[in-house]
């Protein structure tokens, strides 16, 4: 029987930004593009492995950085590096897989405390 949370990265993402939009969170997503080398790359500036979204309500003060991850997705160093920086600088952070939505649900839902 196949797994209900079995889905690709991209279309957890577009699930993850959907829910986020439902809820009234501004979002965004650095897209990665295939350069005229044929590699696909994140134009960016600064040190690799940046979380996947950023969100924000800021009419409630609610600020979460998150990064997603396919079902048997891994974290790259530069990611952990980054997810452990941003907690320490005080952010609200999370790594969410597709068995995850429950929560996410209630995460993006939930007003701050």
């Amino acid at each position: 029987m196949p797994n209900a949370f079995n889905v690709s990265e991209s279309s957890f993402q577009s699930t993850v930004i959907g829910l986020a939009k439902l809820y009234g969170w501004r979002v965004v997503h650095h897209r990665p593009c295939l350069n005229q080398r044929g590699k696909w790359l994140t134009p960016s500036t600064g040190d690799s492995g940046f979380p996947d979204l950023v969100l924000a309500r800021p009419h409630l003060g609610d600020f979460v950085i998150a990064e997603l991850k396919a079902p048997n997705g891994r974290l790259s160093d530069g990611q952990k590096v980054w997810l452990d920086t941003l907690l320490r600088a005080g952010v609200e952070t999370y790594v969410w897989f597709p068995r995850d939505l429950p929560e996410i649900r209630k995460r993006l839902e939930r007003k701050p405390a």
